[in-house]
């Protein structure tokens, strides 16, 4: 008796360490997540204090002149600056007056950038002299989004444990821009960690769709594609690692463009997971149509000084004769992937931009992409490097309202759980995607390998059919409303895609939902959960607007921005018609 009880005090006693440990971390844990509130509170108090900043900036403007000048188009803004019919200091003030309303509908601004008044009073004292030669972006004002460094300004990534962290430097690609005679006048909001088509934090909170604050504006650039569709910003700068440049501008409508990786700077850049080898943050432009993102891209590539600041940068400036080439293409197209069936109306955007592709003298020849669950499924491992490691760690240290959730919650299970559930998963597409996750340094090698091959199969199956570029759905469903993006990964696979390749893509707006894409609807087919999402979110949607994608290998960026440009001239803009 005695003796078991000594046992029974040993085993008790062996348990004291780890309760102490486990409790230890609660109330660790616990200081951690009130230290954030904290944070999130004050800086909700500091984002109160730069709006009316702001405001009591813009109103020293009178409301019609501002009016006036935000009426501008990009050309006609340029133009009216450059030859003095307006001013700098006046363009700032009547732009950040039309983001605070853009915002007041949608949060799509983070912060406005106090630091763009300075900037445009400069710009107008350097203007009294008469022979200062005013750059081509002579007073422009240009949103950022809030993943790109601004001086002075946090980039939070949406994460509240990088509150008031402001970078020491602005990024190549805003120094670009300030070199070029613009003014970065606001942060945009964007989604927790980047990874997702809805756009949520807890540092800034949800940005809605202007077009049906209901739905998703897309992501990560959320914050761009509102504000520029609802006419606060003329150019905004996102970035994009699945879609997130196309996705927001798609949802939108408006026009966005990605070019490849080696188009783009990335010296200095911080990555929303680091260490991602093969799939590179890609910075691009969103504006109201494919000629503002164009003239943007022919200034970044034909400035010097950008190939001198990122000396991995290739300098190749931009190929007129690629742009202004009237020589027919051989172009490839398809409406489904074979991974995600696309709703009805993006197959029908499809149909109708290959019917005036044709028309305009251009081959198209039907494509299928290869094997379209592998794809995807790498194209999940080489989004998360890690096999969600590092995502999931960034994530449970800090705090996760509903809405900013990522949508894979399988990554936040240990590794020798992940191991089990790769064969016994319900779902035949989640179950694909966890048995591609890497689990250690031979399984991360073997999945840039299977990248790697996947690329050299892509381009084999092009150069198959000697295709010069290819034309697709944009995404594959509407904007859903907010929650879904966390539950409906495969719609997507449109965009992911074209950077698992790394192949220059961008979308354009050409039509709209209509009852005929819904009567169509019913037709559709569904396996899994991903297909009745699919189907229940492409349900009222009328009127909202549907884009189509064009893609095209790398350095031939200028071809496809041309291909953007023949589609949108002749279906003619979503804005045109709403």
């Amino acid at each position: 008796m005695t003796e078991n009880y000594c046992l029974s005090c040993i085993g008790y006693y062996a348990l004291i360490p780890f309760a102490v440990y486990a409790l230890a971390w609660i109330i660790d844990n616990y200081n951690h997540r009130q230290k954030l509130k904290v944070l999130v509170k004050q800086r909700a108090a500091d984002r109160k204090v730069n709006f009316e900043w702001a405001k009591n900036n813009f109103e020293k403007l009178d409301e019609r002149r501002a009016a006036e000048i935000t009426a501008k188009e990009f050309e006609e803004l340029k133009n009216s600056l450059q030859n003095g019919e307006i001013g700098p200091v006046e363009t700032v003030r009547a732009f950040q007056r039309k983001a605070f309303e853009a915002t007041e509908k949608t949060n799509c601004v983070c912060l406005f950038i106090q630091d763009a008044m300075e900037t445009a009073q400069h710009l107008e004292d350097l203007a009294k002299d008469p022979s200062y030669q005013k750059p081509p972006l002579f007073g422009v004002p240009v949103s950022i989004k809030e993943s790109i460094h601004v001086k002075n300004m946090d980039s939070t990534l949406g994460y509240s444990q990088n509150i008031n962290k402001p970078s020491e430097s602005n990024s190549l690609s805003v120094d670009q821009l300030i070199r070029l005679g613009a003014i970065p006048f606001v942060h945009t909001n964007l989604p927790i960690a980047l990874l997702s088509y809805g756009c949520s934090n807890p540092v800034y909170g949800t940005t809605s769709n202007p077009l049906d604050t209901s739905r998703v504006p897309g992501g990560s650039s959320g914050g761009e594609s509102a504000l520029v569709a609802l006419g606060g910003s003329v150019l905004g700068i996102g970035t994009d690692v699945g879609g997130s440049i196309r996705t927001p501008a798609s949802f939108c409508g408006i026009a966005g463009f990605k070019s490849s990786s080696d188009r783009t700077p990335q010296l200095g850049k911080t990555a929303s997971i680091p260490g991602r080898q093969l799939l590179l943050s890609v910075e691009g432009p969103l504006a109201k149509n494919i000629d503002v993102c164009t003239e943007y891209l022919r200034l970044k590539w034909n400035d010097a000084v950008l190939f001198e600041k990122d000396v991995y940068l290739p300098p190749v400036r931009f190929q007129y004769s690629q742009y202004m080439s009237k020589e027919p293409l051989r172009i490839g197209f398809y409406t489904n992937d074979g991974y995600q069936r696309a709703s009805p109306a993006y197959e029908r955007a499809v149909r109708e931009t290959v019917q005036v592709l044709k028309d305009l003298g251009h081959t198209l020849v039907e494509f299928e992409v290869p094997q379209p669950d592998h794809m995807y499924s790498i194209f999940c491992a080489g989004a998360t490097a890690d096999g969600g490691h590092f995502l999931m760690n960034s994530l449970a240290n800090d705090i996760i309202p509903p809405e900013a959730n990522i949508g894979f919650p399988v990554a936040r299970l240990p590794h020798f759980i992940q191991r089990i559930l790769r064969r016994y998963w319900p779902n035949r597409r989640e179950r694909q995607i966890i048995q591609e996750l890497p689990h250690d340094t031979e399984e991360m090698r073997k999945m840039h390998e299977k990248i790697e091959d996947y690329r050299h199969d892509f381009v084999l199956a092009m150069r198959a059919k000697r295709l010069d570029a290819i034309v697709c759905p944009s995404f594959g469903c509407p904007p859903p409303h907010h929650g879904v993006p966390n539950k409906l990964l495969s719609a997507s696979s449109y965009t992911a895609l074209y950077n698992l390749i790394d192949f220059a893509a961008g979308t354009v707006p050409i039509t709209v939902h209509n009852a005929a894409d819904e009567i169509e609807l019913r037709k559709v087919k569904t396996e899994d959960s991903w297909d009745r999402k699919i189907v229940s979110e492409s349900k009222n949607c009328d009127g909202l607007p549907v884009a189509v994608q064009i893609a095209a290998p790398p350095f031939r960026e200028e071809m496809c921005l041309r291909l953007l440009k023949e589609v949108e001239s002749k279906i003619g803009l979503y804005h045109r018609r709403h």
